[in-house]
């Protein structure tokens, strides 16, 4: 009775994540024939809930190779049990990440253009790059972590050990494949010197540290919820360790914050003052939360020796709300302090942008856009979600995730 409950969760969470898919692809489908005015997202705020996604899924699918990268690189026998399901984890948010992606265009094929024009000075062009090898490496992770559980390889004990030092010859791939996937796409940002919000070479650094945070953090989560309590207890020394290793680079993230505010507050241009304005005063609530939910789970992380799973799935959890918080607020700042200025009696005045729509009663300029992801957003991001979820639950039943399953 109890692998029938145990296989009746994997169908469910299977079904889910097809629905939300079916859900997510209907919406996108509505959006792509009325057109990207269902969204929230004008000219003068271009980037938002997709975009957002797209940062957010290619920092989670990061986390799978550090662990698989870690495992074998410094032969640490208590993460090996994991990095099956992290190798599959990362390749499912790396695709959610190309499907965010291409919600964020208006015309999907508007891609082809990259493909028939590129343009090698554009971020973007670099991004594709980058994406798509990071997708190899994490399909060869996946089959190299799955192939000694086939029924060919399942007693071989020398195809397993030569396996092994395969995986351990290609980690030497992954794990830097892993850092400049979060590298290059953060490039994006921090090249844009007309955004004083991004304009910074802590970002792509302060990337590393997220991707490394909620990663992990996304790891571990897949782990409580698929692991029974037996081997959860079995293997709560890798958990602990990759607990502290997500501890460690949540503190990381924390300082880098804060020290990304400080050249901001130096400089003590109006432009500087009105961007600090929007960081800790319209979007306050919203930075604080980026900060205090990861550090809330960082202290559980490295107090909480013997965590059940209740609680390291509840520390996980808060990592990556505060982190997709985080995307998010890259943006909302940024699109609002607007870089067309003028002081004119001692104040600041922001040239008004277009917003690209005309509906009657409401502004066709605009110094400000209360940007907020529209109901159509919001389904239409349900897609990426409901595409991890999916794969995961297929893979659970399909593959052996876990040293318990059969």
């Amino acid at each position: 009775m109890k692998s029938l409950s145990v296989s009746g969760k994997k169908t469910a969470a299977l079904i889910a994540g097809a629905a939300m898919c079916v859900a997510g692809l209907a919406a996108w489908a509505y959006q792509l024939i009325a057109g990207m005015q269902v969204t929230n997202l004008r000219n003068s705020f271009t980037w938002g809930l997709y975009m957002g996604s797209f940062e957010f899924f290619i920092a989670m699918a990061s986390g799978g190779m550090f662990v698989f990268a870690i495992a074998y690189l410094w032969d640490i026998k208590q993460l090996k049990p994991f990095t099956k399901i992290a190798a599959i984890g990362s390749l499912a948010s790396v695709v959610a990440s190309g499907v965010a992606i291409f919600e964020d265009l208006g015309e999907p094929f508007h891609a082809l253009y990259m493909i028939i024009t590129p343009n090698v000075g554009s971020p973007l062009f670099w991004d594709v790059i980058i994406l798509t090898l990071y997708v190899i490496v994490c399909v060869v992770a996946v089959v190299l972590t799955i192939l000694p559980d086939t029924k060919k390889h399942m007693d071989d004990r020398g195809y397993r050990m030569d396996n092994e030092e395969k995986c351990r010859k290609f980690s030497y791939i992954a794990f830097p494949a892993a850092f400049l996937v979060n590298i290059v796409t953060s490039l994006m940002f921090a090249t844009q010197n007309t955004r004083e919000w991004w304009h910074s070479a802590l970002i792509p650094v302060n990337a590393c540290a997220e991707a490394l945070a909620v990663g992990i953090s996304f790891t571990i989560l897949l782990c409580v919820i698929m692991a029974k309590h037996e081997t959860f207890v079995e293997n709560s020394d890798g958990i602990r360790l990759l607990a502290r290793i997500a501890a460690a680079a949540i503190a990381a993230y924390i300082v880098m914050s804060f020290i990304e505010i400080i050249p901001i507050a130096w400089s003590g241009t109006q432009e500087s003052r009105h961007l600090l304005h929007l960081i800790f005063h319209t979007y306050g609530a919203l930075f604080w939360l980026e900060i205090l939910l990861p550090l809330v789970a960082m202290i559980l992380f490295i107090v909480g020796g013997g965590l059940g799973k209740e609680l390291v799935a509840a520390a996980s959890v808060l990592v990556i709300i505060g982190i997709f918080i985080q995307r998010m607020m890259l943006l909302l700042p940024a699109f609002n302090s607007i870089p067309l200025t003028l002081p004119v009696a001692g104040k600041l005045w922001t040239f008004p942008i277009a917003v690209g729509t005309f509906t009657e009663g409401e502004d066709v300029f605009v110094r400000f856009w209360n940007y907020a992801p529209s109901a159509v957003e919001w389904i239409v991001g349900i897609l990426p979600v409901g595409l991890i979820v999916f794969v995961m639950a297929g893979s659970a039943i399909l593959f052996r995730l876990l040293p318990d399953q059969e």
